[in-house]
């Protein structure tokens, strides 16, 4: 790896934060949640920020953050999801760390953001105006299409959060 900071990218509910938790455990480094960042940095929620100021400005606080970042050794990093596909993050999170990308299939995806969302755990601003389970795969669907392109650049892929593959690529990729 060129060091020892890692980015995970993915759509959203694909488990970047619950990932990262359980792999800086095995790895003893330390986890950070560049949602969480943003929102103690400006005492908002995500939700909040993009319903007062919008996306545009939501993305260059998402900016600001990442580049905080680029300095951290042991570290494991969740991305937002549309992270990578803003800017130059991709390329320097790729300069800065490894890019693990965490591919989960969309039908979970929608279950699992359908699932917060019914018992009020999870507001994600992109998906909000979806009022049934159909209406929400279709949204999650026609973002995976404008962000798979990005998430296939990472240095390597996990699929279905399966953390013994991620150890495994991990020693290949140094």
């Amino acid at each position: 790896m060129k060091n020892t900071l890692i980015y995970l990218i993915g759509m959203p509910s694909s488990g970047k934060s619950t990932f990262g938790r359980l792999l800086a455990q095995k790895l003893n480094y330390n986890f950070l949640d560049l949602d969480v960042l943003i929102e103690e940095k400006n005492k908002a929620t995500i939700p909040q920020i993009f319903e007062q100021k919008g996306e545009d400005f939501f993305r260059k606080l998402e900016k600001q953050a990442l580049q905080t970042t680029f300095n951290l050794e042991k570290t494991i990093l969740a991305t937002g999801g549309g992270t990578p596909c803003f800017f130059d993050n991709l390329e320097k999170m790729k300069e800065n760390g490894t890019v693990c990308f965490l591919n989960v299939e969309i039908k979970t995806l929608a279950k699992r953001t359908f699932e917060a969302q019914r018992v009020q755990q999870d507001n994600r601003p992109l998906f909000k105006t979806a009022t049934s389970f159909e209406e929400l795969h279709q949204l999650i669907s026609n973002k995976w299409e404008s962000r798979k392109e990005f998430y296939q650049k990472a240095h390597f892929e996990v699929k279905n959060n399966d953390l013994n593959e991620f150890l495994e690529q991990k020693n290949i990729v140094k």
